[in-house]
């Protein structure tokens, strides 16, 4: 059973953050049937494969603010803890 006061156990309230990741789900697998059929040309591309391009773009601007978020948070300082824990308990032996 874990316990719950160890270093390594995440709070809600300093993780809330990480529900910015669902955007670039919803936009891939959500809105992507719905963008199928328009017809504009932006940069010349098919707007489909433009969403697409413009879905990595969304993706790698949450997943930044996340990292940022996550570091402000302290979740660099639980790694580090939960890493040491688990040095120390390989070291001890066990499993």
């Amino acid at each position: 059973m874990a316990d719950p006061h160890s270093p390594t156990r995440p709070t809600r309230r300093r993780l809330g953050h990480r529900w910015l990741l669902v955007f670039p789900f919803i936009w891939q697998a959500c809105l992507a049937p719905a963008v199928n059929d328009i017809a504009l040309t932006p940069f010349g591309l098919p707007f489909p494969m433009f969403w697409q391009m413009a879905g990595i773009v969304l993706t790698s601007v949450v997943i930044a603010i996340v990292f940022r978020l996550d570091a402000r948070a302290g979740v660099e300082a639980e790694e580090a803890a939960f890493l040491a824990h688990s040095l120390k308990a390989h070291e001890d032996g066990a499993p």
